[in-house]
This record gives C-alpha cells, sequence and structure tokens, in this order.
C-alpha cells in the first residue's frame, strides 16, 4: 500500500513540476467589477462658479461685484502707515471684499497702505522647534523671512488684522503670524513692573467676518436686533483678548469691526446688499480712524 501511495505521489509531482512549453496563463476576459463611486450631493456648476462656496458656511461675493484692488504699500514718506495682514484664501469673500473696502478708503484719506497677503506667501505659521527660543525669549536672530515682516511692522503706524471667525478664534495662518514675528524682544520685554511692549504708538483693529454671533455689524453695542444680548457677549469676550494682546505689544486697541449680517451668497439683492455693507464699514473707519 504504501508503494502505491509514493508512486502516485512522484507521478503527481513529475508532472507538476514538467516545463511548460507553449501553455500561456489565463486572464479573467472580464474586468472585475468595482462598486460605483459615491455621487457628491454638491452641485458641480456651485464648486466651479462664482458661488463656490454657497453650499458650505463661507461668504462669496458674486463675480459681477468683486472689486478689484491692490494698495499702492509703503513709501519712505511721513504719510500715515496701515498694515493689513490678511488670512483668507478665497479672493472671492465677503471677507476679502472688506480687506479691499478697508485699504481703499484709507488710501483715499491719506494713509498709505501695505498688504501682506498670508495664503498668496505661503507663510508658514507652524512655530518651529529651531526658532521656539527666539519667539519665546528672544535668544537669538529673527529668520530673514520673520526680519521682512517685522520691517514692515515697524513702519506701520496701525496694525489691522483680517480673517474669518473659526472656532471663536482667528484662523491658524493670523495666529502662527503672530506668534512667528511679535516676538519677545522685538514685540515685547521683560521689565520691573513685567511685560512691557514694545510697540508703543501703533494701533491694533480687526476686521472679521463670521455667522451665528447673534447677528451684529460692528462691535459692541452693534447688533440688529436679533440676539442683541448673545452679540454683546461674544464682542465683550473679544474685546477682552484684544486689549491683552494690546497691551502685550504696548499697542493701541482700535477694537472690531464684526460682519455677522453677510449677504446671501446667491441673492438677488447682492449688489444692494453688498454696497451696503462696504458703506457700513467706511463709515466705522471715518469714527475710528479719522473722528467723523
Amino acid at each position: 500500500m504504501k508503494k502505491i501511495i509514493i508512486l502516485s505521489t512522484s507521478i503527481l509531482m513529475l508532472f507538476g513540476c514538467a516545463p511548460k512549453t507553449n501553455e500561456v496563463e489565463s486572464t479573467p476576459s472580464v474586468a472585475p467589477t468595482l462598486e460605483p463611486e459615491a455621487k457628491s450631493s454638491v452641485n458641480a456648476e456651485l464648486v466651479t462658479g462664482p458661488t463656490v462656496d454657497s453650499v458650505t458656511s463661507a461668504s462669496i461675493v458674486q463675480k459681477e461685484y468683486i472689486q478689484d484692488y491692490t494698495p499702492a504699500g509703503f513709501t519712505d514718506s511721513d504719510a500715515e502707515k496701515a498694515l493689513f495682514i490678511i488670512g483668507d484664501p478665497r479672493h472671492n469673500s465677503v471677507l476679502w471684499d472688506e480687506a479691499r473696502t478697508a485699504m481703499k478708503h484709507l488710501e483715499e484719506n491719506g494713509m498709505e497702505v501695505e498688504m501682506r497677503d498670508l495664503y498668496s506667501m505661503n507663510f508658514n505659521p507652524v512655530l518651529s522647534a529651531g526658532e521656539f527660543y527666539y519667539a519665546k525669549d528672544g535668544q537669538g536672530e529673527p529668520s530673514e523671512e520673520i526680519k521682512k515682516e517685522q520691517e514692515y511692522v515697524s513702519k506701520a503706524d496701525h496694525l489691522i488684522f483680517v480673517y474669518p471667525n473659526w472656532h471663536d478664534s482667528e484662523i491658524s495662518i493670523v495666529k502662527g503670524y503672530k506668534e512667528r514675528v511679535f516676538a519677545k524682544k522685538y514685540a515685547y520685554q521683560d521689565s520691573a513692573n513685567g511685560l512691557e511692549g514694545l510697540l508703543k504708538g501703533k494701533s491694533y483693529f480687526t476686521i472679521m467676518n463670521c455667522g451665528y454671533l447673534g447677528g451684529g455689524r460692528g462691535y459692541i453695542g452693534d447688533g440688529v436686533g436679533i440676539e442683541d444680548e448673545k452679540w454683546d457677549t461674544y464682542m465683550k469676550a473679544f474685546k477682552v483678548f484684544d486689549d491683552d494682546t494690546s497691551a502685550f505689544w504696548g499697542t493701541e486697541n482700535y477694537g472690531r469691526f464684526v460682519n455677522d449680517r453677510t449677504p446671501s451668497n446667491e441673492s438677488e439683492n447682492c449688489g444692494e446688499e453688498i454696497n451696503a455693507l462696504r458703506d457700513d464699514l467706511n463709515a466705522y473707519l471715518d469714527k475710528v480712524y479719522f473722528g467723523k
């Protein structure tokens, strides 16, 4: 019996190991069936058109109402200078429209305006381990990138930060700019009475676009009759942070212009609504910067 089993196994092994001369390995004639891709519920026209973000909470200006404006920049003149630090990658957003409106208005009223478009600059907001102790303790020297930004800040009389409200705070690219540029021994230093700001004589102002903060346009007391108490609660909380940052750097807090009544992305009255927002912002800037 054992001989029969061994013989059978040997025959199988012999045929299994024999060379294959003209045999071609077969392949399936039909491709394997793949699961169909999940179809997006987002309208393709909205994704590629002027209302690209209308399916989200983002606020976009309709194409025909987008204004094209770039400030002239700083010169060596004695004119007052406003530095805009902008954190928004969507150049067709309502926030960018507010930034352009403000820059244009200040220039038309005699100020020089410089713009730092952080996303277009590919500014890295991450405070690396290598520069941590420069930013925190003023040890060592800043990088060439940071030196350049500090030169803009030093020239400016007015610092204006522009960003959307994300998680009730500034967007990360703006927060990183503050951490990396406004370093110890540049923006502040130790003194006998605690930290002393080194940017005295400058103002600190914020333009922020948001939603769901109670409804308002401006700052404390500028609710529009929707949830005014909620609005003021948020604005007072922002004021605490703004006052603290200003004290930290030695600047004067000029407050904020917060817009929580954004024109609808697909509004039939977008032109009227965006112009009303521009007028409100300009009137607010007149009050803050020119005492009108």
